[in-house]
Parts: structure tokens; sequence; C-alpha cells
């Protein structure tokens, strides 16, 4: 009889998992109401006169601290909570779909399809009849352009997830030079494109979060609705095929899904990398690999870390302020190494 006390420690930590997965959801819900409220207070203006109560019943509107807290850090906050939904959905129904850990809209070339849109948009938008909607109706077409072009030059249905994922990760690189030499030829638009390039919320308001939120519900509600499905797709198409399931249909609608999502952030707040890579890892976890529990624990979890990237981004070397995009990145990629490493081990 083995006396390691190694069974005992898995034992004791299945316990504390289970005793906390009911827990996970009430309290990171709990934790992004906190992160949100320090959102609110904090910044380079001292807002500590007004009260909530105050805030809340709007009577602070007419004033210079009312008009920072409704027309600057409101809309900054609500845009980054919605941006860590739309982005934590987009990498677990990558990571599900294509059953590869490594998967995530910014490395596959969905977000930089999705810029490029966006930033022809934000240079010929003059030229443009779609008005105020031609920023986040050209990330879509670029993002979904990108998924197309990856699936197609991989061999689509024959693809190997590997050979997916090299695609996708040229296909960005050629995407992003390409935002690049044309970011080049306007130097006019020079500055607004690299710092949008780089990923923040800074200069973003309330036009932005309500034109990103049509195509973000919409994606959203096309992944919520494959949800069940795509939990069965996990286990592979043949055996979701045994089971009922039809897999291109599905494969199709989660596509668009993740692709809107994903244009709908790029197009509000520029290029975030690594919050579809992590957080989704972190979600399963929490709450283990069903989609049910793991998806919305993943979008708590992505907008608790994008308003607390914020927070960060705009108080800790004030008055300077770092773009969200590069320290989402200094997390990130670490992250995106050591998955690589234990690959390798396995």
């Amino acid at each position: 009889m083995s006396n390691s006390p190694l069974p005992h420690v898995a034992e004791k930590a299945r316990s504390v998992a289970a005793f906390i997965r009911p827990l996970a959801l009430p309290g990171l819900l709990a934790l992004l109401l906190v992160a949100a409220a320090l959102g609110l207070r904090w910044g380079a203006v001292d807002l500590s006169t007004v009260s909530w109560i105050d805030f809340i019943t709007l009577r602070a509107k007419d004033s210079t601290q009312g008009a920072i807290l409704y027309d600057v850090r409101l809309p900054r906050v609500l845009l980054a909570i919605a941006a860590g939904f739309g982005l934590a959905a987009s990498g677990t129904t990558w990571q599900a779909l294509l059953r590869n850990p490594l998967a995530d809209p910014y490395l596959i070339g969905v977000s930089a399809g999705g810029a490029l849109g966006a930033g022809v948009a934000i240079i010929f938008g003059a030229h443009l009849p779609f008005g105020a909607n031609a920023v986040p109706l050209f990330a879509f077409v670029g993002s979904l352009a990108a998924v197309g072009l990856v699936y197609a030059l991989a061999g689509q249905g024959a693809a190997s997830i590997e050979r997916v994922l090299l695609v996708g990760v040229a296909m960005g690189a050629f995407l992003t030079a390409c935002l690049s030499m044309l970011t080049f030829w306007h130097a006019d638009s020079i500055s607004t494109l690299y710092f949008w390039m780089l990923g923040g919320f800074s200069g973003r308001g309330w036009e932005e979060l309500t034109q990103m939120l049509p195509y973000l519900v919409a994606g959203l509600a096309l992944i919520a609705l494959q949800l069940r499905h795509l939990n069965v797709m996990q286990l592979g198409p043949d055996r979701a095929r045994s089971l009922g399931v039809d897999v291109v249909r599905c494969q199709r609608l989660l596509l668009a899904g993740a692709s809107l999502t994903t244009a709908a952030v790029v197009s509000a707040s520029g290029m975030i990398g690594f919050v579809g890579l992590v957080v989704p890892h972190l979600a399963r976890l929490l709450v283990g690999p069903d989609l049910r529990r793991a998806l919305p624990v993943a979008c708590l979890m992505g907008a608790i870390l994008l308003v607390c990237s914020d927070l960060v981004a705009r108080t800790a070397w004030a008055p300077t302020e770092v773009p969200v995009g590069v320290l989402t990145a200094m997390l990130g990629a670490p992250f995106f190494l050591y998955l690589i490493v234990k690959e390798r081990r396995a």
C-alpha cells in the first residue's frame, strides 16, 4: 500500500474546487463591481467629493466632476467591460472549436483582419456611405475575410488544427504589415492609427460604445445559441455528428459569432491581444471544461482584467498613459510561452 501524500493532495484540491465552483459567478460579479467602482473613482482628477448617491441619482451631472464621471470614466469603464466580455467569449469559442489551447483571435489573424478593416474605415471614412457605422462594419468584414482566407489556405475541412494556427499566425503578420503600410502612406492619420493599433480606451466614449454594442450583442447571442453544440464539439467532429450535431452549420454560426465579437472589440478599442488566450484557461481551471459554466466565468474574468488593466494604464505612470494592449501583451506573452513549453513536455 502506497504512503504517497499525492492522492490526498489531489483529493483535497478536488474538494476545494467543488466548494469554490458554485461561488465563482457571484464572486466574480462582486469583483467586477468593485473593479468598476475603482475605475470610476481613481484617475488623474480626484472625484472623492462626489457621493455615490449623487452619482446614481444624476444629481452630480451639472458639475465639472460629474461631467468627468458621466462623459469620460463611465463610458470608458463600460467599454472595458464590453471588450473583456467579447475577447473572452471569442477566445473560448476558438479554443473549443479548434480543440487547441493556443487558439486566440489575436494569434489566428482575426484581430488583424478586423484592425485592417477598421483602419481603412478610419482613413477613408469621409468617402464612405455608412457614416458612423463604417468602422465596426469594416472591422467585421475584415475579420470574416481573414477567417475565410485562413481556412481556404489551410485546406478547410481537411486541414489539421496545427496548420490552421500556423496559417493564422502568418495571415495575422501579413495583415498587420498591410495596416502598417497603409499608415505609412497616410501620414496625416499616423498618430491616430498608431495609438489605436496599440489598443486601449484612451479618448473613447459613448459614441464608440454605442457603435460596437449591436455587433457585440449579435456575436455573443450566436455563440450562446450554439453553446450546447460547441460543448459536444469539444469531443471532436465525428463524435459530435454521431450525437446529432450539424457540425458544418454549427461551425459556420460559431465562426460568424466569434468574428463579430472580435470585430466589435477591435473597432472600438484597437488591438488588445492575449486576453482571449489567457482568460479561457483560468476559467477552465476554476470551474472545469463545461462551457455552460466556463464561458460566463471567462467573460466576467475578461471584464475584470480589462477594467483593472485600464485603471493601471492611466494611473501607474500618470500623467503619461500606457496603452492597455501593451500591458495585456506583457502578461499574455509569457503565458503563451509557458503553454508552448507545457505542450512540448506533455
